[in-house]
């Protein structure tokens, strides 16, 4: 198989390429949904959102820009064609050394001008992918907040029921699969709040351990 013929395979191949962005699937399961509580979801819709703002406005000015900078090539494009109707003679006199640099130039010139539409299509797709992304974010805070309202990101309670569910949610997974509780998941959940059900049931755990330990070296002592 020649190379042209793998460049065109490739060409017919690269059509059909999944979009250029997360599935919908991600964003609802992996992105929102691992979020524990309501209001952690609405929060995390918004970060998502001022990501993809960012992005869209980046790009956006990417876009413009390549498009003036068309523009200008075209513009002295222009005032070349018109500047040879009075160099003729000049140019003739210099002979084919500057007709190859002419030729040379307006050569760079279309490359340019070919690389600069690619990049503009390129950016548009992409600028395309980042909406559809920002769409389904706005479509879930708008779901979400007819389930629950959206509150500040420092309202205690709010606050309160995320980190209460993240805690448990890791310590239920670790105990669930044998695992010892890491001391920087230990201290977190000591430093819950005071009426925290994790919290007193973390205490509980390490009083138990803490006398079963004492047992044991009271009964070493007694051996001894």
């Amino acid at each position: 198989m020649s190379n042209l013929e793998i460049l065109e395979k490739i060409d017919k191949l690269v059509e059909k390429a999944p979009e250029n962005r997360h599935s919908y699937y991600q964003l609802k399961y992996f992105v929102i949904g691992k979020q524990p509580t309501t209001q952690s979801q609405l929060w995390q819709c918004l970060t998502e959102l001022q990501s993809r703002k960012e992005t869209i406005d980046n790009i956006t000015f990417q876009i413009e820009d390549l498009e003036e900078e068309l523009q200008l090539m075209e513009l002295q494009e222009l005032k070349d064609k018109m500047d040879e109707g009075n160099t003729q003679y000049s140019i003739k006199a210099l002979g084919e050394i500057l007709k190859k640099e002419k030729d040379i130039k307006a050569r760079k010139i279309k490359r340019r001008q070919g690389s600069i539409n690619k990049n503009i299509s390129r950016l548009k797709k992409q600028l395309e992918f980042v909406i559809q992304e920002a769409r389904f974010f706005v479509q879930a805070f708008e779901a979400l907040e007819q389930v629950e309202e959206l509150k500040d990101f420092d309202d205690y309670d709010a606050q309160k029921e995320l980190w209460e569910a993240k805690i448990s949610e890791e310590i239920n997974l670790r105990l669930l699969f044998r695992q010892p509780l890491s001391p920087e998941t230990l201290k977190t959940a000591l430093s819950l709040h005071q009426d925290s059900k994790i919290k007193q049931e973390i205490v509980k755990m390490m009083d138990n351990l803490e006398k079963v330990n004492t047992k044991m070296i009271e009964s070493k002592i007694k051996g001894d």
